[in-house]
């Protein structure tokens, strides 16, 4: 995994350089996730397609969110592939009047057993594997963490990469998250006075093992085969394409 730092583009990495099970690598400039582009600046994309390649987003995000941040993307190829299409309390951040959130455990489960849900997770897994040829794909939702989070699990699965170094690259999410939830956590109680509710807030902000291990608990241990059912052939190309 590379970190990339970047101004304009928060929570940003290169998958490159992950070792699989049988002792891969992962190539650099193939695989990117992050959190949304609505302030992406020109030059921070023109640097990721000059230093990583990229070519290609794709937006898990809902029609509303995307409405009320669109992405900055330019000359990029632009794909749209939502994974939960309308809001869901603690995973979409469209603008709302701020509640209680539910447990994201739950959540996670969800994600991975609705049948709508997961058709949506092989589309966007499909559309990854498509586009990756012609240049570095990135994917993202609102803070790139749990749609995003749960789409790079499945490239991390198809490619053999072991649960704790996806566990790894899931929770590298708080470097970025945990002082932006602790800000806005203090704000709203600051405010509100309400610990219930600023506490609720703060854990959607973070990425939490709990919420993963609760998905791969739903998922078993041949998801991608038994759910997704991704033509095997074309996971072996994938994994020629993307390994060294």
């Amino acid at each position: 995994m590379i970190e990339i730092k970047l101004d304009s583009i928060a929570n940003i990495r290169d998958f490159g350089g992950t070792i699989t099970k049988d002792g891969r690598t992962i190539r650099r400039n193939k695989l990117i996730r992050s959190a949304h582009l609505g302030k992406a600046t020109k030059e921070d994309i023109e640097f990721l397609e000059q230093e990583h390649g990229l070519r290609s987003v794709v937006d898990l995000r809902t029609k509303r969110e995307v409405h009320e941040v669109p992405d900055q993307y330019y000359d990029l190829n632009y794909l749209y592939r939502p994974i939960i299409e309308a809001f869901e309390d603690g995973i979409t951040h469209e603008k709302q009047e701020v509640h209680k959130m539910p447990d994201l455990e739950e959540t996670y489960r969800m994600i991975v057993k609705d049948e709508k849900y997961s058709r949506n997770l092989k589309t966007t897994v499909e559309t990854i594997m498509d586009q990756v040829s012609q240049g570095a794909v990135l994917w993202h939702c609102s803070e790139g963490k749990d749609r995003c989070g749960m789409v790079s699990v499945m490239m991390h699965l198809l490619l053999g990469v072991d649960k704790q170094t996806i566990f790894e690259d899931y929770l590298f999410t708080n470097k970025v998250n945990i002082p932006k939830a602790e800000k806005i956590y203090q704000e709203y109680f600051d405010i509100t006075g309400d610990e219930e509710t600023a506490r609720s807030i703060y854990k959607a902000f973070i990425a939490d093992e709990k919420y993963l291990r609760a998905a791969f608990e739903e998922m078993g241990d041949h998801y991608i085969e038994d759910v997704l059912k991704i033509d095997p052939e074309k996971i072996e190309r994938f994994r020629n394409e993307l390994l060294n």
